[in-house]
C-alpha cells in the first residue's frame, strides 16, 4: 500500500515538472484586451503603492489565461477590489526578477498557476460574471472589511486579519521585519497549527461529549464526532480562504482525525504518507515550493523526535523536544531555498507558540462573532483580543533587539547536524546525547564560505530586480562591485536577500572593491550581513574622483565624479563600457565634461535605470553606445518604471531592458560584447 502511494504521487510530480508541457501563451502578448471574470484574492499594496490582485476569468474566454494578476493604480480601498468585474488591462507574460539563484516570484506565479499579469487601465462591475465561486471569495473580502471597520479600535489589526483570515495582505515591512528576525513567519500563515488548533478546540466542545454519549457504540460516535470536527476545520479554512497551504493544513488534520476515529493502528509514516499524496493530487505544483516541504519537513521532523518514545514527555518537555526536532531538521531545507535561519527562533518559539494556542487563538475565534456582527458588540470584545494580540506582538518587538543570523553552513554540513539532532532525541543513552553535543558544537566552526571566483573570467553581470542598476565586474581573479542604486526603503532587504543569493549563486567569495554611486549609500547599513561576501574595500562616491585602477590584461577602472555621485568607466582592450551612477540631468552634463572628447562607449549602464528626468536624447546620442542596459529601480513598474526607454530605442543603440531579459551576461569579444541574457522565453518558467 505504502509503495503505491508513494509511486502515484511521484508520477502526479512528474506531470507537472516545469518545462515538460508547453507554455499556453495569449496570441498576443502587450497587447490591451478586454477580460472578464472574479476578484478570486484579495488585494493587497505593493512596494509601489499599487494595489495587486488576481482576477480568475470567465470559462469561455479561451483566449486568456484563467488566473491573471492584475495591479491597479490609485488610492481606493484594497477591500473595494471584489465581486465580478470587466478589465480593460495589458497582458505581459507571467515574469519576475530573475538572477542566478533567483526567480522566486516567478516560480510562484508558475505555482499558482497565474498565466499572465496585468497593468489595468479601466475595470467596472460586472454582476453578471458573478457565480458561486465569485459569491464566497466576495463574501470573504466583505467579512475582511467588516473586520477592518468595526475593529478600528484595535492596535495590531492586521495581525488579527492574517490569524482569522489567512489574509496577509494588510501587513507591512515592518511586521515582516519582526517575523523574519525572530524566525516566527509561521504564526502568520494558515497551516496545520491554526487549522489543528481550531479542529482540537471543536473535538474538546463537540467530540468528547459526543463519544461519551455514544459509549455503548463507540465507533459511531467516534465517527459522528470526526464528522462534525471536520465540518468545524472545513468552515474555519474556507474563512481563510481554501489557499493551497490551508489546504493543505486542512488534509493533513483531517488525516490525523481519521486515524484517531477509525479506531485502528496506524503508523505515524502512513498517515504522514496518506496526507502527502492527497496534498499533491489536489494541487501537483505545490511540490514546486518552500511552504509544502517545511510543511510535511516539520511533520516528518516531529515524528522523529516524539514518534518513537514509550510514553508522553511530558507538556514542557514535549514542546522543548518538539522545537529542537523543527528547528535542527528544517535548516537543511531553509538554506536550500535561499533563508538563513535566526539565531533566537528557538527561545521565541518556545514562548510565542504556547501563547499563540492558549491565549490569542482561542480569544480570536471565540470573539470573532462578535467582531464581525456589530460596531457595538465589537466594542465588547475588542479589549480583550487587543490585549492577547498586543501581548505576542511586543513580546516579538523585545525579541527582536536580540535576533542575529546564525553562521550559513555548508548544506551537507547542516544535514548532517540535523542527523545528529535528530538522532540525540531518540531514547538512547546519556553517553550518545553528550557525543552528539559536542559535534553539534562544532558545526558553526565550518561557516560556509562561498567558491573562490573563477580564476580566467573576463566579464560584466548586471542583476535584475534588484533596485536598480548593480554591476558585477570580474578581471581575472579581481572582483570589483558596482553599486548605481539610490539608497530607499527596501535597499538593505534587498541587498541581503536577492544581491548575497545571486553573488552566492556566481560563487563569489570575495568582493576586492566595492563602489558606492550615492553618497547616501551606506556601507554599514546596507552592506553588512553574513548573507554577503566579504568586502575588503570601500569606495564611497565622495571617494571617486581619487580612485584609478589598473587591471590586469590591459583593463583599467576609472572613477567619475559628477554632481556628487560617482559612475564607473571600464577600459579593456578596443571596448568601454561606462556604468552610470544615479546622476540627474545635470550630471548627465557634468559627466560628458569628465569624459572630454572620448566620449564614445561600446556599453552603456543607464543613470537610474532609466527613471526620471535621467538619460536625455542628447546625453545618448553624444556617447553613442552600441549596447545600452536598463536596469529599473521598480521591477514591477515595467516599462512604465523607465521613462527613458523610448528615447533609447529611438537612439541607434542596442537596448537590454532587464525586466525582459533578466539577469545579463556580457562577454567582451571581437567586434562587440557578446550578451547571455537569463530569460529564456521558450521556457515555460526558468529555474536557475
Amino acid at each position: 500500500m505504502r509503495a503505491g502511494m508513494l509511486a502515484l504521487t511521484v508520477v502526479l510530480i512528474l506531470l507537472e515538472w516545469p518545462g515538460v508541457q508547453p507554455p499556453a501563451e495569449p496570441e498576443a502578448w502587450s497587447e490591451v484586451v478586454t477580460v472578464k471574470g472574479y476578484v478570486c484574492e484579495p488585494a493587497r499594496r505593493t512596494s509601489s503603492g499599487q494595489l495587486a490582485f488576481v482576477l480568475c476569468t470567465a470559462g469561455d474566454q479561451r483566449t486568456v489565461p484563467a488566473r491573471i494578476r492584475a495591479t491597479v493604480e490609485g488610492d481606493r480601498s484594497r477591500h473595494r477590489i471584489s465581486g465580478g468585474l470587466v478589465v480593460e488591462a495589458r497582458l505581459d507574460p507571467p515574469h519576475g526578477p530573475l538572477n542566478a539563484g533567483g526567480g522566486g516570484f516567478e516560480r510562484w506565479l508558475w505555482r499558482e498557476c497565474i498565466g499572465a499579469v496585468a497593468r489595468v487601465r479601466s475595470m467596472e462591475p460586472a454582476p453578471e460574471a458573478c457565480g458561486p465561486a465569485c459569491h464566497y471569495h466576495s463574501a470573504r473580502i466583505a467579512l475582511i472589511h467588516r473586520l477592518s471597520r468595526h475593529g478600528q479600535r484595535l492596535r495590531n489589526p492586521e495581525l488579527v486579519e492574517a490569524l482569522l483570515f489567512g489574509s496577509r495582505a494588510g501587513l507591512e515591512k515592518e511586521h515582516w521585519a519582526r517575523l523574519d528576525a525572530t524566525g516566527t513567519q509561521h504564526l502568520v500563515a494558515i497551516s496545520g497549527l491554526h487549522v489543528g488548533l481550531v479542529a482540537a478546540i471543536a473535538g474538546l466542545a463537540l467530540g468528547v461529549p459526543i463519544t461519551r454519549l455514544a459509549h455503548k457504540r463507540p465507533t459511531a460516535g467516534r465517527l459522528v464526532a470526526f464528522a462534525l470536527v471536520g465540518l468545524v476545520a472545513m468552515g474555519y479554512a474556507l474563512l481563510a480562504g481554501l489557499t493551497v497551504p490551508t489546504q493543505r493544513a486542512l488534509v493533513m488534520v483531517a488525516v490525523a482525525g481519521w486515524m484517531l476515529a477509525s479506531g485502528r493502528q496506524w503508523r505515524l509514516w502512513d498517515g504522514w504518507l496518506m496526507a502527502l499524496m492527497v496534498v499533491v493530487m489536489l494541487e501537483p505544483r505545490a511540490f514546486w515550493g518552500p511552504g509544502f516541504w517545511l510543511s510535511f519537513g516539520a511533520v516528518a521532523c516531529l515524528i522523529l523526535g516524539l514518534g518513537a518514545r514509550f510514553r508522553s514527555p511530558g507538556a514542557v518537555r514535549g514542546l522543548v523536544l518538539a522545537q529542537f526536532s523543527v528547528v535542527a531538521g528544517l535548516a537543511p531545507l531553509l538554506l536550500w531555498h535561499g533563508m538563513a535561519p535566526s539565531g533566537v527562533a528557538f527561545a521565541v518559539n518556545l514562548v510565542a507558540i504556547p501563547w499563540l494556542s492558549i491565549v490569542v487563538m482561542p480569544v480570536i475565534l471565540v470573539a470573532a462573532p462578535l467582531l464581525l456582527l456589530h460596531p457595538e458588540s465589537a466594542s465588547w470584545v475588542v479589549p480583550g483580543v487587543d490585549m492577547a494580540v498586543t501581548g505576542l506582538w511586543s513580546f516579538l518587538g523585545w525579541a527582536q533587539q536580540w535576533a542575529f543570523e546564525l553562521p550559513v553552513p555548508a548544506p551537507g554540513i547542516a544535514l548532517l547536524g540535523a542527523g545528529v539532532v535528530l538522532c540525540a532525541l531518540l531514547p538512547l543513552g546519556w553517553h550518545y546525547r553528550v557525543l552528539a553535543t559536542g559535534v553539534v558544537c562544532l558545526l558553526p566552526l565550518s561557516a560556509h564560505q562561498a567558491g573562490a571566483p573563477v580564476a580566467d573570467a573576463h566579464e560584466l553581470r548586471i542583476a535584475d530586480g534588484v533596485g536598480g542598476p548593480v554591476v558585477l565586474v570580474r578581471e581575472g581573479k579581481r572582483t570589483v562591485l558596482f553599486d548605481g542604486r539610490d539608497p530607499g526603503a527596501r535597499t538593505r532587504a534587498i541587498t541581503r536577500d536577492r544581491i548575497g543569493a545571486w553573488l552566492d549563486a556566481l560563487e563569489v567569495g570575495t568582493i576586492d572593491q566595492l563602489v558606492l554611486g550615492h553618497p547616501g549609500m551606506d556601507p554599514q547599513r546596507h552592506w553588512t550581513s553574513p548573507r554577503l561576501p566579504e568586502i575588503r574595500r570601500v569606495t564611497a562616491a565622495s571617494e571617486c574622483r581619487l580612485e584609478e585602477q589598473a587591471g590586469r590584461g590591459h583593463a583599467s577602472l576609472r572613477g567619475l565624479a559628477a554632481g556628487g555621485k560617482c559612475s564607473l568607466l571600464l577600459r579593456r582592450g578596443e571596448h568601454t563600457a561606462l556604468l552610470t551612477g544615479p546622476v540627474d540631468r545635470r550630471g548627465e552634463r557634468r559627466l560628458l565634461r569628465e569624459l572630454g572628447r572620448s566620449r564614445e562607449v561600446d556599453l552603456l549602464v543607464a543613470p537610474r535605470g532609466g527613471q526620471g528626468r535621467s538619460s536625455q536624447l542628447g546625453f545618448i546620442e553624444a556617447l553613442s553606445p552600441v549596447v545600452s542596459v536598463i536596469a529599473p529601480p521598480d521591477w514591477y513598474q515595467g516599462e512604465a518604471g523607465a521613462p527613458a526607454l523610448e528615447r533609447y530605442e529611438k537612439a541607434d543603440t542596442r537596448v537590454l531592458f532587464t525586466p525582459r531579459t533578466g539577469e545579463l551576461r556580457l562577454l567582451p569579444e571581437e567586434g562587440g560584447w557578446r550578451v547571455e541574457p537569463a530569460r529564456d522565453c521558450g521556457q515555460k518558467v526558468r529555474l536557475c
